[in-house]
């Protein structure tokens, strides 16, 4: 995505204000990788490797060697990059990962043939090139191997339905950020990734396909759609995902902000930083409340929407997951 590549694109503000994926959707991804797949192969040993594509700073890739012994993070921004391979130098299985800068639809340049497990993406599939991607990991996947990319879409705030307009016009409107998004990505994303299509060629598992969009009651258009719930967490109970195809089920992406961090994580929105391009005068005026730029702007109608007093408001994202295994 060409504004996270930009030097000007703060990679430390992404990583410390974007919504951090809860362990418990790398561990469905991983259930349904450990299962056999419909020619016996089964994904899981000592020596199992996972490739993250997209990594951004890497609030991914740090999730996965409790379950993988090698991981690789890749990116095509440097600045991402850096940040990620910072971050990781606190965690406990630093050893364990690796990143280098390189685009999605060429990583079977840095990774031998055939010698992953497991590659996924978190937020960055609505970017990548479909033609080339599919072909790309099939390269690198080990037979009965999985994909797993999934994006979140537009926020909401939790027991303020009202606030939904407000978001929808701030994010969407052509007046505001709605003509300053890179598209078609940003259009792929809001719509679930369900025009991203499975691969259908012999490479692929086609019985394996399934589409979970993590939505509770927050994407309305998708109401119709057949519902499982997902077991209490403190059960400890691992879940099978079910044979849909494509269904719905609890939200499980939540994160409660301030004020200011509400403010910080529009910053990290790349239509913002494309806008404040266009716009210079605008960034100038940041942090002024009501004569503030056209973040400070948004806030100010939020706050005039809700109880006096609020120190900020809990945030959830839907969240659509599309996995399936290399046959």
């Amino acid at each position: 995505m060409a504004s996270f590549a930009q030097a000007s694109f703060s990679a430390s503000l992404y990583g410390a204000f974007r919504p951090t994926y809860p362990p418990r959707l790398i561990n469905i991804i991983y259930n349904y990788h450990s299962t056999n797949n419909s020619n016996g192969a089964k994904r899981v040993g000592s020596d199992a490797k996972a490739l993250d594509l997209g990594c951004g700073t890497g609030q991914v890739t740090e999730l996965l060697p409790r379950h993988f012994k090698s991981v690789m993070g890749t990116d095509p921004s440097k600045g991402m990059i850096t940040q990620a391979r910072e971050q990781a130098t606190r965690s406990e299985y630093a050893e364990r990962m690796t990143f280098a800068v390189c685009a999605a639809e060429e990583v079977s340049s840095l990774v031998e043939s055939g010698s992953v497990d497991l590659v996924i993406a978190g937020q960055a599939v609505h970017w990548f090139d479909q033609k080339r991607i599919w072909p790309e990991v099939s390269k690198v996947l080990k037979p009965g191997g999985t994909v797993a990319f999934w994006t979140y879409s537009e926020m909401r705030f939790i027991g303020h339905p009202d606030l939904t307009p407000l978001i929808t016009e701030y994010s969407q409107g052509s007046h505001s950020l709605g003509p300053y998004w890179q598209q078609p990505g940003r259009g792929i994303l809001e719509r679930h990734i369900q025009e991203i299509a499975f691969p259908s060629s012999n490479d692929w598992d086609a019985t394996s396909a399934r589409r979970i969009h993590f939505a509770g009651d927050l994407a309305p258009e998708l109401k119709d759609m057949p519902f499982h719930a997902l077991p209490r967490e403190d059960t400890g109970e691992a879940w099978q995902v079910p044979q849909d195809v494509e269904f719905k089920s609890d939200s499980i992406l939540e994160k409660k902000l301030t004020w200011d961090g509400i403010r910080s994580y529009l910053w990290t929105w790349s239509s913002l930083h494309e806008y404040h391009r266009k716009h210079p005068e605008d960034r100038e005026r940041r942090g002024n409340g009501r004569d503030g730029d056209i973040a400070d702007r948004f806030i100010e109608q939020l706050k005039e929407k809700v109880p006096a007093g609020l120190d900020g408001l809990d945030v959830s994202w839907s969240v659509s997951l599309m996995m399936i295994k290399k046959a």
